[in-house]
């Protein structure tokens, strides 16, 4: 990484601020239960958001490549609302749907897009999944 300049400044409140000027380098975060890593440009040390775990979840997509309808079985069930969106390769949102999954399979109907490749991300209840789909006609 490579920065102009830099530094840690600390509030009369207390609060500690980092900053960079003229930063460049790579983009990356990791993540465990322990511990959250970043790289790359100035990212937030604080966050508000309950870490998902999904590892008892497993997730079975098919028919894939998709005619008009795609499945997605669940190891387990998952409780609510789902939503899915899909994307295409250039990152543009084609399809958002919130949909509930009926016993441990969700649905996807009436496909109506062009043949291609496509990213379908799932976020549920404690519950997050990506995949990639190949739309056929």
């Amino acid at each position: 990484m490579l920065s102009a300049h830099g530094g840690v400044a600390t509030t009369s409140t207390g609060i500690k601020v980092t900053h960079t000027i003229a930063q460049q380098g790579v983009i990356g975060i990791s993540t465990t239960k322990k511990v959250i890593l970043g790289q790359g440009f100035q990212q937030s040390k604080i966050s508000n958001v309950q870490p998902i775990t999904n590892d008892a979840i497993t997730t079975l997509v098919y028919p894939n490549p998709v005619v008009d309808v795609v499945n997605f079985t669940f190891s387990a069930p998952v409780t609510g609302k789902i939503a899915v969106s899909i994307f295409d390769i250039h990152g543009r949102l084609i399809l958002f749907q919130e949909k509930e999954a009926i016993d441990t399979i969700l649905s996807i109907t009436n496909l109506l897009i062009a043949s291609g490749e496509y990213v379908v991300k799932l976020d549920g209840n404690r519950y997050s999944f990506t995949t990639t789909i190949l739309k056929s006609k």
